[in-house]
């Protein structure tokens, strides 16, 4: 990880495990005299709480500006005495990258014989701006190597395209025999069995927690493993996992270990409280699991349990 300059950040990067959400900078220079014409510059994020209005301020001697997201909201320019200037800016709820920026001039010729003074002050909505800084992490998967994942399972086997009231639809995928031993059984576990097969991972070798083997090879259950393999997986899937309890616990211990974040990013779905676009992420426990675009949570049905966070596209913006 490190500081990050991302134009955006959203809230619950506060709660989440890979994060690090700090206190920063204090953009403010109280009036004094000074003889100091170095420039000063400030950055790190504004915490903005709510989506809405707020209004920019600085007080300035002798000039200075307050840009966010890469854009001037409020400025002072030329040579100045303790002068004031505001500007509003509708803002999303998050951390939106700031910068600020103040010079003191010399003092000019025609008054040449007063002291030098230097400010720069700044607020928002009346209160004084204190800054953050956040150590941002990379992407567990890629935007492509995600949304491939989630192709696997979005339009087929999620719970938009095949609804709870349809599920028996699922046990289809492997042939009449499935559909006659498992009809009316629960299937969030082996959607997204079929999900990750076809997108490569191998689910052999999971266990009950008794011991006890969990992985189905389908094949030796007289079922079609064609579905498992619409992907194109290489070696071809054969194994599903029928437990959102067990594929749970192989989601932490094998694949996502071997993503190199075995423990989940929110420990619970309310952690993951400004789902975003561009977000995808893979979920459960032993009630629940799947994989959805944070902005369409019923493509997995409903959030439940520990909440990986795939992907997220704001962590690949730049200014």
């Amino acid at each position: 990880m490190a500081i990050s300059t991302k134009p955006f950040h959203p809230l619950d990067a506060e709660n989440n495990r890979r994060y690090k959400v700090t206190d920063g900078q204090s953009p403010q220079l109280a009036w004094n005299y000074s003889d100091d014409l170095s420039a000063h510059d400030w950055a790190g994020y504004l915490r903005i709480p709510e989506t809405g209005n707020y209004t920019f301020r600085i007080q300035v001697d002798d000039n200075g500006f307050i840009e966010i997201d890469g854009k001037k909201v409020v400025e002072v320019t030329g040579s100045n005495a303790s002068t004031s200037r505001e500007a509003s800016l509708e803002l999303k709820k998050g951390f939106h990258y700031a910068k600020f920026h103040h010079e003191n001039l010399a003092v000019p010729e025609e008054i040449a014989g007063y002291p030098n003074a230097a400010q720069f002050e700044s607020f928002v909505n009346g209160e004084r701006i204190r800054l953050k800084d956040i150590d941002a992490p990379e992407n567990i998967m890629s935007r492509v190597e995600a949304n491939k994942l989630l192709g696997y399972y979005m339009g087929s086997v999620d719970y938009v395209t095949v609804p709870t009231s349809e599920a028996d639809d699922i046990w289809k995928l492997f042939g009449d025999k499935a559909f006659q031993e498992m009809a009316g059984k629960q299937t969030c576990a082996t959607r997204l069995s079929i999900a990750l097969s076809r997108y490569g991972f191998n689910l052999s070798g999971s266990k009950y927690p008794d011991g006890s083997p969990a992985s189905n090879n389908v094949e030796n259950l007289g079922w079609s493993s064609a579905t498992l393999n619409a992907g194109n997986s290489t070696p071809p899937g054969k194994h599903i996992i029928m437990s959102a309890e067990v594929l749970s616990g192989f989601l932490k211990s094998r694949i996502m270990k071997d993503l190199g974040c075995p423990n989940p990013d929110y420990v619970a779905p309310d952690d993951y409280s400004t789902p975003q676009e561009g977000d995808i992420v893979i979920f459960g426990d032993s009630l629940h699991v799947g994989l959805c675009p944070g902005d369409n949570q019923s493509a997995g049905s409903f959030l439940s349990g520990g909440v990986w966070l795939l992907y997220r596209s704001t962590l690949d913006l730049e200014l």
